[in-house]
């Protein structure tokens, strides 16, 4: 608990300075790390194959991890295990790899929670191509909380629009943090409704879900946007959890952090231990994962 109040005041003093005109200063998807993380030794050893072991074979899917400026250390360990819980490879890349080499070898990049600004700026425009020409050809792109922030066309913070050239691969608007889902600058768990039953994703799952919210947006697309909004958080009937196809790939977004788990020590992370989410979501997870490969029964 020590440890989250020290985070939090970090984060308010980060925005106070944010809200008096300092163009340095970053808002938070959660917490930044002052330093880029390593690319392949910010989870303990073995965890993650570094990036000159990765073979991506029509047998193998190798999952890309952002783990650069910004990125939390925490949601970096918790979403490693998760994606190793369903059996696939993980890999730990930081913005100059994106910038220069691409992402063919991998099946699936994920940009975890963190500081969309930070990603924003350290990802070059030639990066940001690089991703979207990853999708296009047929990779995946998951985005969890500030990774759903980065995807944007367009990001809102506090209500005001961030002066940010986000990813760009959702043609609409994420906002937060909302204040009506869990006031600002508190986290806590919040409830998220299924609204599409009949998504790939989403058939097989009950008719709504806890998890965690720590400042992450909601995500209202383009009024002539093809998307499938799959979840609603209750408390604003506002778009949570959203699906859609880029070229030949596939994105799969969610405002909240579905790779913490709470009541159990398997995501790797002591934090919001003290919390309940009634249950894990990493299984739903795994659906959008092979939703995103395209490898689902009935996709």
């Amino acid at each position: 608990m020590l440890r989250q109040n020290r985070m939090r005041i970090k984060m308010i003093l980060l925005l106070l300075l944010f809200l008096a005109g300092c163009a340095q200063t970053k808002p938070e998807g959660r917490h930044t790390t002052p330093e880029p993380l390593p690319t392949s030794t910010s989870v303990p050893p073995g965890t993650a194959m570094p990036i000159d072991e990765v073979v991506a074979t029509p047998d193998t899917s190798v999952v890309a991890l952002y783990s650069d400026r910004g990125a939390d250390e925490d949601c970096i360990q918790a979403t490693t295990n998760m994606f190793e819980w369903m059996g696939y490879a993980v890999s730990l890349v930081n913005a100059d790899y994106i910038n220069s080499e691409g992402l063919d070898n991998f099946s699936i990049l994920c940009i975890p929670g963190g500081n969309m600004y930070q990603y924003a700026q350290d990802i070059s425009s030639g990066g940001k191509e690089n991703i979207k020409d990853f999708i296009r050809n047929g990779g995946g792109y998951i985005g969890i909380c500030g990774g759903a922030y980065f995807a944007s066309e367009k990001v809102m913070w506090q209500g005001n629009q961030l002066p940010m050239t986000p990813l760009g691969v959702f043609p609409g608007t994420a906002e937060g943090p909302i204040n009506e889902i869990v006031p600002y600058p508190d986290y806590g768990m919040c409830k998220v409704n299924i609204v599409d039953s009949t998504h790939p994703i989403t058939r097989s799952e009950p008719d709504y879900a806890w998890m965690l919210y720590y400042w992450g947006p909601v995500l209202i697309p383009n009024e002539d946007a093809d998307i499938a909004i799959l979840g609603k958080y209750e408390s604003v009937n506002q778009p949570a959890m959203l699906a859609f196809d880029y070229g030949l790939g596939r994105v799969f977004l969610i405002g909240t952090h579905p790779e913490m788990e709470e009541d159990s020590d398997r995501d790797g992370v002591d934090v919001f231990d003290e919390l309940d989410d009634q249950g894990s979501d990493w299984e739903l997870m795994r659906k959008a994962v092979l939703w995103c490969l395209n490898e689902s029964e009935d996709s």
